[in-house]
């Protein structure tokens, strides 16, 4: 199959959806199938170039505000260009995204499928002129969305919304995200302990982004009721800063916690790999995820999870089985829930040893299994 990706950003930049297309793109080019990914020229990167048999294709954005309105005409260009079996878009809420979907269907009728992990613009508030965007793009974007030949949900409760942005129902399919088999590697630790000074330390971790909807100032603020118990607990902030770690630093400074944080910033994979190992409780405190992909890397290295409700950590986290959920906000219970994973080392162990299993349910190669039978389902249908 020829099979096109479309997406803002893309490896060798770091994030979710970024992580997990690499991983999908990279399985199915293994498995011999023409992949292309078409995105944005960032960082200095080629305009073209192969990586492991993904065939990736970079144009400059003319103008770019906040996230979603981005211009962007090289993405067009470049997919025109190819006679694509599959084009599989990673989001919704980009006009060019939009665009591609309306001119590959109509000019090429190349099978079209999107991932958009969420819905555009996903939290419940904005200021007055970004929730009219909000509005406004979403009525336009309505008759869209009902062109797709399949939509993915990336856990059960998306189907609803999907349904009000006009997406058929017939066409939403359920496949999860995914971590690749490299996040079960074994590495050493002990440089990456000496180099934070980890030895002896009870940790804490976050994975993700450093941002102020992610939520980790209310992790930040019951650390001083935990450190008054626990002396030798240590939160493990790794991400990079995506412009709030000014904002958590002070916040650290007044509660006297600086001794108790480390924000390591983007780690590479390995050190990534490391901190999570000596992690054995880990946080996502976010007030919205998808999925969280953060929470399936922390179980594959042996962490117990706590989890804002979110679509995500609902799918990924069952109470008392593999970890414990919570109400975005509600602090005393994510204290208290650290509190019970601190104290009672049995329950800790049995919900590590549950997820270890877990997570081995959701590696790339199963997860492109589902997503090859799709694409094969579309164009058997198409012929």
């Amino acid at each position: 199959m020829r099979i096109g990706f479309l997406l803002s950003s893309f490896y060798p930049l770091t994030g979710g959806r970024e992580v997990i297309t690499f991983s999908l793109a990279r399985e199915l080019a293994k498995r011999g199938h023409k992949v292309h990914v078409f995105t944005t020229l960032k960082d200095n990167l080629q305009k073209e170039e192969t990586i492991e048999g993904i065939h990736i294709h970079r144009t400059k954005t003319l103008f770019q505000y906040k996230y979603y309105l981005e211009f962007n005409p090289g993405w067009l260009k470049n997919v025109l260009k190819y006679k694509l079996d599959i084009l599989h878009i990673q989001s919704f809420g980009f006009i060019m995204a939009d665009l591609a979907l309306l001119l590959e269907k109509t000019l090429h009728g190349t099978k079209m499928v999107n991932t958009p992990h969420g819905p555009f613009m996903a939290l419940n508030k904005y200021p007055f002129w970004q929730e009219l965007l909000k509005k406004t793009y979403t009525a336009i974007e309505y008759p869209i969305n009902n062109l797709y030949d399949a939509v993915i949900q990336v856990n059960p409760e998306q189907e609803k919304w999907m349904i009000k942005k006009g997406v058929r129902k017939e066409n939403i399919r359920l496949i999860p995200n995914s971590i690749p088999s490299d996040m079960f590697l074994k590495v050493s630790n002990n440089r990456f302990m000496e180099k934070y000074h980890l030895n002896n330390k009870l940790v804490i971790s976050y994975l993700g982004r450093i941002q102020k909807y992610k939520g980790l100032d209310q992790v930040i603020s019951v650390l001083p009721v935990i450190v008054k118990k626990h002396k030798n607990t240590l939160f493990l902030a790794i991400g990079k800063d995506a412009g709030d770690v000014e904002r958590l630093r002070n916040l650290v400074n007044k509660l006297g916690v600086n001794k108790n944080v480390i924000f390591t910033g983007q780690l590479s994979h390995e050190d990534k790999l490391r901190a999570l190992d000596i992690s054995e409780i880990s946080v996502l405190p976010s007030e919205w995820e998808a999925f969280g992909i953060g929470i399936l890397e922390s179980m594959a290295r042996g962490n117990a999870i706590i989890s804002t409700k979110t679509e995500g950590g609902k799918f990924l986290v069952k109470d008392g089985i593999n970890g414990y959920l919570y109400d975005y906000k509600d602090t005393n219970n994510l204290k208290n829930h650290l509190l019970k994973l601190i104290e009672d080392n049995k329950a800790r162990k049995t919900i590590i040893n549950n997820n270890l299993k877990m997570a081995k349910n959701y590696t790339t190669e199963k997860i492109t299994d589902e997503l090859e039978k799709l694409y094969q389902e579309l164009l058997k249908v198409g012929h």
